[in-house]
């Protein structure tokens, strides 16, 4: 489709360009080609040139995030720190983290947002979780975290809505016939 649009506006300025002065003849590289198929061949190798120039430039300047570069300089034993990240990069690798969790099992990951603490009476269970939300704050997403057993609720826990830090291995377990993500052995920093 790129290719297309090149090669449209390439034939409107030849069209436009002749129209303007049908004596004068022009020496740029535009009216040496000969015919459409000419203009359509030199709109198609202007148009590859440039995208493969594009594509280079934007690989390289709109990878912020590279997750291999990020654990190589993984700091604390912290394969993936979050709190370091814009608020949209953050919710975009928590997204990723929830819809592609193989990848990052086992990973020690450093995350920090929303406290959000859940009672399930059926169960007997408490759950807590650090929720993230993008930078307009429309959207959130969540992870699960299990504490060590140095911490007790709710003597070690800020209240339920406060920000919360926390850091722990990525894993995912079965309950009742779902598959959720939690963050094992999780420390509050």
């Amino acid at each position: 489709m790129r290719k297309f649009i090149s090669a449209i506006l390439l034939i409107s300025v030849v069209t436009l360009t002749a129209c303007q002065d049908s004596g004068a003849v022009s020496h740029g590289a535009v009216n040496q080609t000969t015919g459409v198929a000419g203009v359509l061949a030199a709109a198609t190798a202007d148009s590859t040139d440039q995208t493969t120039l594009i594509t280079e430039t934007t690989t390289e300047e709109t990878n912020p995030y590279d997750i291999e570069a990020h654990l190589a300089n993984g700091a604390e034993g912290v394969d993936i720190d979050l709190t370091v990240l814009s608020a949209n990069m953050v919710y975009s690798e928590v997204f990723a983290m929830v819809y592609a969790p193989d990848e990052y099992i086992g990973k020690v990951i450093k995350m920090e947002g929303t406290f959000v603490y859940i009672y399930d009476e059926v169960s007997d269970k408490e759950y807590f979780a650090c929720i993230i939300r993008d930078a307009t704050e429309c959207c959130a997403q969540g992870i699960e975290f299990v504490t060590t057993s140095d911490y007790t609720y709710p003597d070690d826990f800020p209240a339920d809505g406060e920000q919360i830090c926390v850091i722990g291995t990525f894993d995912k377990y079965e309950e009742n016939g779902n598959t959720y993500l939690t963050l094992r052995d999780a420390v509050i920093v």
